[in-house]
């Protein structure tokens, strides 16, 4: 029986502008906020939650997927379901110094996103807790941006190893 080979040392080579992934999709104008986004939509939440952790396990940036993963789901899934004035909506993976930034905007905002105190009943509400536990409990932050009709949440979060 021979010894396994020593594991290889994760060598982090990023791109110069930092992007791991980036990904740009239409989403349909809904007559009214409270409909339904069609299957084909949310479908990209997993999808790109499976994209993000296959860049991060490139990039030797494993041990932050699950919470990279989370925030993606809620922060996409927040935008189909709330932006019911389509049409396009991004999601950006990058490094930026010793940082982790997931941003998703989203054109024609139909309104700023606010942290909810939802009940213990309620059905919808608690995404942007999540993102904001994640991001406490990695010391890092998130926040909105608004430029024109672009409205983008942000989650930065120390990259794992890196000081807050």
């Amino acid at each position: 029986m021979t010894a396994p080979a020593p594991a290889l040392p994760v060598v982090r080579v990023f791109r110069p502008d930092g992007i791991l992934l980036n990904e740009r999709f239409e989403i349909a104008e809904r007559a009214a906020a409270g409909q339904s986004p069609a299957r084909a939509e949310m479908a990209r939440v997993p999808q790109l939650r499976r994209c993000a952790n296959a860049m991060l396990r490139y990039h030797g940036l494993m041990p932050m997927s699950d919470d990279v993963a989370l925030v993606i789901g809620e922060l996409v899934g927040n935008a189909i379901v709330h932006n019911h004035r389509g049409p396009l909506v991004t999601v950006q993976l990058r490094v930026a110094g010793r940082r982790l930034i997931v941003a998703v905007g989203t054109s024609k905002a139909s309104g700023r996103p606010v942290l909810r105190q939802p009940g213990p009943e309620a059905e919808h509400g608690r995404g942007l807790r999540l993102v904001d536990g994640i991001a406490q409990g990695r010391g890092g932050r998130w926040g909105v941006d608004t430029a024109g009709e672009t409205l983008t949440v942000w989650c930065s979060l120390p990259l794992d190893g890196a000081s807050a």
